[in-house]
Protein backbone atom coordinates (compact mmCIF):
# COMPACT_ATOMS: atom_id res chain seq x y z
CA UNK A 1 0.00 0.00 0.00
CA UNK A 2 1.23 3.67 -0.91
CA UNK A 3 0.70 5.23 2.42
CA UNK A 4 2.92 8.20 0.96
CA UNK A 5 0.08 10.42 -0.39
CA UNK A 6 -2.15 9.93 2.87
CA UNK A 7 0.79 11.01 5.23
CA UNK A 8 1.84 14.00 2.96
CA UNK A 9 -1.87 15.28 3.72
CA UNK A 10 -1.08 15.83 7.54
CA UNK A 11 1.82 17.68 7.13
CA UNK A 12 -0.72 20.57 7.18
CA UNK A 13 -1.78 19.43 10.41
CA UNK A 14 0.48 20.54 13.40
CA UNK A 15 3.00 17.98 14.82
CA UNK A 16 0.57 16.63 17.61
CA UNK A 17 -2.52 16.19 15.48
CA UNK A 18 -0.71 14.04 13.31
CA UNK A 19 -0.71 10.66 15.43
CA UNK A 20 -3.95 11.52 18.00
CA UNK A 21 -7.48 11.71 17.72
CA UNK A 22 -9.51 14.12 19.96
CA UNK A 23 -10.83 12.46 22.88
CA UNK A 24 -14.16 13.02 24.38
CA UNK A 25 -15.46 16.46 25.01
CA UNK A 26 -16.09 15.57 28.91
CA UNK A 27 -12.26 15.35 29.74
CA UNK A 28 -11.71 18.40 27.56
CA UNK A 29 -13.97 19.92 29.82
CA UNK A 30 -12.26 18.77 33.08
CA UNK A 31 -9.26 20.80 31.92
CA UNK A 32 -7.83 23.70 34.44
CA UNK A 33 -8.04 27.04 33.57
CA UNK A 34 -5.13 26.38 31.52
CA UNK A 35 -6.98 25.40 29.11
CA UNK A 36 -9.07 28.59 29.20
CA UNK A 37 -6.07 30.69 29.33
CA UNK A 38 -4.87 29.24 25.69
CA UNK A 39 -7.86 29.56 24.11
CA UNK A 40 -8.22 32.97 25.26
CA UNK A 41 -5.10 33.70 23.45
CA UNK A 42 -6.79 32.45 20.19
CA UNK A 43 -5.43 28.76 19.87
CA UNK A 44 -7.05 26.10 18.19
CA UNK A 45 -7.66 23.15 20.59
CA UNK A 46 -6.37 19.73 18.66
CA UNK A 47 -6.52 17.31 21.12
CA UNK A 48 -7.29 16.41 24.81
CA UNK A 49 -6.84 13.26 26.66
CA UNK A 50 -6.32 11.66 29.74
CA UNK A 51 -2.56 10.53 30.10
CA UNK A 52 -0.05 9.12 32.28
CA UNK A 53 3.16 11.19 32.87
CA UNK A 54 6.02 8.64 33.64
CA UNK A 55 3.73 6.53 34.89
CA UNK A 56 1.53 9.42 36.72
CA UNK A 57 -2.21 10.66 35.88
CA UNK A 58 -2.72 13.76 34.46
CA UNK A 59 -4.76 15.31 31.79
CA UNK A 60 -3.15 16.61 28.01
CA UNK A 61 -4.13 19.46 25.78
CA UNK A 62 -2.58 20.60 22.63
CA UNK A 63 -3.32 23.63 20.96
CA UNK A 64 -2.39 25.45 17.55
CA UNK A 65 -1.24 29.02 17.25
CA UNK A 66 -1.14 31.08 14.39
CA UNK A 67 2.41 32.77 15.89
CA UNK A 68 5.78 31.89 15.95
CA UNK A 69 6.94 30.60 19.44
CA UNK A 70 8.98 33.63 20.34
CA UNK A 71 5.94 35.92 19.60
CA UNK A 72 3.75 34.13 21.75
CA UNK A 73 5.93 33.41 24.56
CA UNK A 74 5.35 36.54 26.59
CA UNK A 75 1.59 35.95 26.00
CA UNK A 76 1.99 32.45 27.13
CA UNK A 77 3.75 33.36 30.53
CA UNK A 78 1.94 35.88 31.52
CA UNK A 79 -1.89 34.40 30.92
CA UNK A 80 -0.44 30.69 32.60
CA UNK A 81 1.47 32.94 35.24
CA UNK A 82 4.71 30.42 33.98
CA UNK A 83 8.71 31.41 34.92
CA UNK A 84 9.99 33.52 32.20
CA UNK A 85 10.63 32.00 28.58
CA UNK A 86 13.65 32.73 27.20
CA UNK A 87 14.11 29.48 24.22
CA UNK A 88 14.02 30.08 20.80
CA UNK A 89 13.24 27.15 20.24
CA UNK A 90 11.25 24.45 21.84
CA UNK A 91 10.39 25.72 25.46
CA UNK A 92 9.51 23.48 28.83
CA UNK A 93 8.40 25.02 32.00
CA UNK A 94 6.54 23.75 34.99
CA UNK A 95 4.82 26.18 37.45
CA UNK A 96 3.16 24.63 40.89
CA UNK A 97 0.60 26.17 43.16
CA UNK A 98 -2.38 25.66 45.02
CA UNK A 99 -2.28 21.79 44.60
CA UNK A 100 -1.90 22.03 40.93
CA UNK A 101 0.91 21.10 38.61
CA UNK A 102 0.91 22.97 35.14
CA UNK A 103 3.70 22.43 32.45
CA UNK A 104 4.17 23.61 28.61
CA UNK A 105 5.68 22.60 26.39
CA UNK A 106 6.15 25.13 23.58
CA UNK A 107 7.34 23.60 19.83
CA UNK A 108 7.40 25.35 16.24
CA UNK A 109 4.20 24.54 14.03
CA UNK A 110 4.68 23.24 10.34
CA UNK A 111 5.17 26.96 9.17
CA UNK A 112 7.58 29.58 10.68
CA UNK A 113 4.32 31.62 11.63
CA UNK A 114 2.81 28.51 13.63
CA UNK A 115 3.36 26.98 16.64
CA UNK A 116 1.92 24.01 18.87
CA UNK A 117 1.63 24.34 22.62
CA UNK A 118 1.01 21.56 24.66
CA UNK A 119 -0.53 21.83 28.23
CA UNK A 120 -0.21 19.00 30.98
CA UNK A 121 -2.00 19.03 34.30
CA UNK A 122 -1.78 17.68 37.02
CA UNK A 123 -2.17 17.50 40.83
CA UNK A 124 0.91 18.62 42.78
CA UNK A 125 1.45 15.64 44.10
CA UNK A 126 1.56 13.69 40.88
CA UNK A 127 3.18 15.81 39.59
CA UNK A 128 5.85 15.32 42.41
CA UNK A 129 5.90 11.49 42.09
CA UNK A 130 6.48 11.61 38.14
CA UNK A 131 9.10 13.96 38.86
CA UNK A 132 10.65 11.23 41.42
CA UNK A 133 10.25 8.26 39.51
CA UNK A 134 13.07 6.85 37.18
CA UNK A 135 12.80 7.58 33.58
CA UNK A 136 11.83 5.43 31.23
CA UNK A 137 11.72 5.19 27.57
CA UNK A 138 7.66 4.08 26.24
CA UNK A 139 7.81 1.20 24.39
CA UNK A 140 9.32 1.43 20.46
CA UNK A 141 11.04 4.93 21.54
CA UNK A 142 14.05 5.47 22.25
CA UNK A 143 16.92 8.14 20.82
CA UNK A 144 20.44 7.90 20.81
CA UNK A 145 22.70 9.53 22.92
CA UNK A 146 19.69 11.54 24.39
CA UNK A 147 18.12 12.15 27.93
CA UNK A 148 14.69 11.44 28.38
CA UNK A 149 12.70 14.63 30.26
CA UNK A 150 9.35 12.85 30.50
CA UNK A 151 7.31 10.91 28.54
CA UNK A 152 3.14 10.72 28.50
CA UNK A 153 1.05 7.35 27.02
CA UNK A 154 -2.77 7.32 25.92
CA UNK A 155 -3.53 3.87 26.06
CA UNK A 156 -6.72 4.82 24.29
CA UNK A 157 -5.43 6.36 21.14
CA UNK A 158 -2.40 3.84 21.31
CA UNK A 159 -0.18 7.01 21.34
CA UNK A 160 2.85 7.45 23.10
CA UNK A 161 5.15 10.76 23.43
CA UNK A 162 8.37 11.23 24.67
CA UNK A 163 10.53 14.69 25.25
CA UNK A 164 14.21 14.36 25.16
CA UNK A 165 17.51 16.42 25.75
CA UNK A 166 20.37 16.05 23.80
CA UNK A 167 23.78 17.73 22.96
CA UNK A 168 23.84 16.97 19.53
CA UNK A 169 22.40 19.70 16.49
CA UNK A 170 18.78 18.95 15.83
CA UNK A 171 20.00 18.02 12.26
CA UNK A 172 22.28 15.57 13.75
CA UNK A 173 19.67 14.53 16.21
CA UNK A 174 17.45 14.09 13.74
CA UNK A 175 19.56 11.57 11.09
CA UNK A 176 20.35 9.17 14.77
CA UNK A 177 16.49 8.90 14.76
CA UNK A 178 16.33 8.07 10.95
CA UNK A 179 18.90 5.75 11.34
CA UNK A 180 17.23 4.18 14.40
CA UNK A 181 13.63 4.05 12.88
CA UNK A 182 14.85 2.96 9.24
CA UNK A 183 16.73 0.06 10.78
CA UNK A 184 13.64 -1.22 12.46
CA UNK A 185 11.59 -1.01 9.32
CA UNK A 186 9.95 2.33 8.91
CA UNK A 187 10.13 4.21 5.84
CA UNK A 188 10.18 7.65 5.85
CA UNK A 189 7.93 9.92 4.31
CA UNK A 190 8.98 12.59 1.85
CA UNK A 191 8.80 15.28 1.52
CA UNK A 192 11.31 16.57 3.76
CA UNK A 193 12.28 19.78 2.94
CA UNK A 194 16.30 20.04 3.54
CA UNK A 195 16.96 21.38 7.29
CA UNK A 196 13.33 20.35 8.16
CA UNK A 197 12.69 20.00 11.58
CA UNK A 198 10.31 17.66 11.29
CA UNK A 199 10.26 14.14 9.94
CA UNK A 200 7.53 11.81 9.34
CA UNK A 201 8.01 7.90 9.14
CA UNK A 202 5.15 5.33 8.93
CA UNK A 203 5.09 1.26 9.09
CA UNK A 204 1.76 -0.48 7.99
CA UNK A 205 -0.66 1.36 9.32
CA UNK A 206 1.78 2.79 12.60
CA UNK A 207 2.91 6.83 12.26
CA UNK A 208 6.09 7.84 13.75
CA UNK A 209 6.66 11.91 14.25
CA UNK A 210 10.70 13.33 14.87
CA UNK A 211 11.21 16.48 15.60
CA UNK A 212 14.48 18.50 16.97
CA UNK A 213 14.93 21.94 18.02
CA UNK A 214 17.82 24.26 19.63
CA UNK A 215 16.80 25.23 23.14
CA UNK A 216 18.54 28.56 23.68
CA UNK A 217 18.53 27.65 27.61
CA UNK A 218 21.86 25.35 27.77
CA UNK A 219 22.09 25.20 23.92
CA UNK A 220 21.13 21.69 23.87
CA UNK A 221 18.73 20.18 21.52
CA UNK A 222 15.04 19.45 22.44
CA UNK A 223 13.48 16.24 20.67
CA UNK A 224 9.88 15.66 20.67
CA UNK A 225 9.47 11.77 19.57
CA UNK A 226 5.63 10.59 18.86
CA UNK A 227 4.17 7.28 18.10
CA UNK A 228 0.87 6.48 17.10
CA UNK A 229 0.03 2.27 16.57
CA UNK A 230 -2.83 0.99 14.42
CA UNK A 231 -5.92 2.54 14.89
CA UNK A 232 -7.30 3.59 17.75
CA UNK A 233 -10.34 1.84 18.92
Amino acid sequence: MNVAPRIRSLLLLPLLLLLARPAPAAIFMRLGRGVQALEQLGGTALHRADVRINGQPGKLAVYGFDAAPEMLMPDLRKALDMPELTASGAVMTTHVANGEATSLLLLPGTSPRSSVVMLIEQSAAAHRLAQQTPQAWPAGITCPNADLIFSAENELTHTSLAVASTRVPPQAALAGMDGVLTGSGWTRVPPQAPGASLALYARGNRVFAASATTDAVGGQTRITLLQRLGTAP
